[in-house]
């Protein structure tokens, strides 16, 4: 109950800050960008600005949020109450997963209708956005500025996105499937081109294994850089 009363509050406050407004603005932009390219490319640039969606935009929204909470100091007032960091993680995770299935899904109907069977494109939109919410949050935890934010989250997304290399057919290493992207891009081209079962199951796990350790490791810095200096070691 207190979970949902936060994710509520999270909404909320991400209409406030205008959150919701800026998705449909890059939302429309992506529509009407797919719409000047060829039906032969759309496919392709459809996977791509849905992987962008969930991934980059979750990652560095996060960071200025979670940057503008501190400016204010809400977390010395949040953390005297019995919510727990974990339902804070939760709850921003969550709040801004939804937002991101909500554009998403909108940018991929717009251009090929509801003739397609989205569940696995949606599973991958969702999993993407809480792996890349939970890291943003991490990295977002332990810096002090919006700039140093952007520098450390750049360096820790370019490792993340050179799987896009593969897909663009630019350059490929068996590496790459050890990384979550690798998987997003397979559930988000599951719509387009039908993937075995085996390779589905193998990509829901591997997001969900990269998903638990962000989750560790965004627990892991909040309660170093936030709950400490607060002096307190959290519950």
């Amino acid at each position: 109950m207190r979970l949902t009363a936060a994710i509520a509050y999270d909404i909320k406050l991400q209409f406030r800050h205008g959150f919701y407004y800026a998705y449909l603005v890059i939302s429309l932009f992506y529509i009407a960008l797919l719409q000047f390219l060829p039906s032969s490319a759309r496919e392709m640039a459809n996977i791509l600005l849905t992987f962008t969606d969930p991934s980059m935009l979750g990652f560095f929204f996060i960071g200025g949020l979670v940057l503008l909470e501190k400016g204010q100091d809400i977390h010395n007032t949040l953390f005297v109450t019995p919510y727990k960091p974990e339902e804070y993680i939760f709850s921003k995770t969550l709040s801004l997963t939804l937002l991101s299935a909500l554009s998403s899904y909108m940018i991929h109907v717009s251009q090929f209708g509801f003739t397609t069977k989205p569940l696995l494109l949606m599973l991958g939109v969702v999993m993407t956005s809480i792996f890349f919410t939970l890291a943003g949050m991490g990295v977002a935890f332990r810096c002090r500025s919006l700039n140093g934010f952007f520098f450390l989250s750049t360096l820790v997304a370019l490792v993340f996105v050179l799987p896009l290399s593969d897909y663009l057919q630019i350059w490929s290493t068996p590496l790459y499937h050890l990384l979550p992207t690798q998987a997003s891009l397979l559930l988000l081209r599951s719509v387009f081109e039908p993937i075995p079962p085996l390779q589905w199951i193998y990509a829901i796990l591997l997001l969900a294994g990269w998903s638990g350790l962000a989750f560790l490791w965004a627990r892991y810095s909040f309660r170093k850089f936030i709950m400490l200096q607060m002096g307190g070691d959290g519950p």
